[in-house]
């Protein structure tokens, strides 16, 4: 049987019912006293923690010489 959590209390156990649905247990979250979606592990998952597909960036800032203009403002330029 499923555990069943109302849209609320999923809201505030997100982190959690997560974690119990990647470890195969089957999680509903419900509206309004019916069924509303299940959650279920996505295939692709790395065992790491990391989702596959994840990537990242780098945000590279001209240094005030080479771009011809005063020193970048981080509070003010991004």
């Amino acid at each position: 049987m499923a555990a069943e959590f109302t849209a609320d209390e999923a809201r505030a156990r997100l982190d959690e019912l997560l974690d119990r649905a990647e470890a195969g247990e089957e999680v509903v979250i419900t509206r309004f006293g019916a069924p509303s979606v299940r959650l279920q592990p996505t295939t692709g998952r790395s065992r790491t923690g990391f989702a596959a597909g994840v990537f990242t960036g780098v945000w590279a800032v001209p240094l005030a010489a080479e771009a011809g203009q005063e020193a970048f403002d981080m509070g003010t330029d991004y």
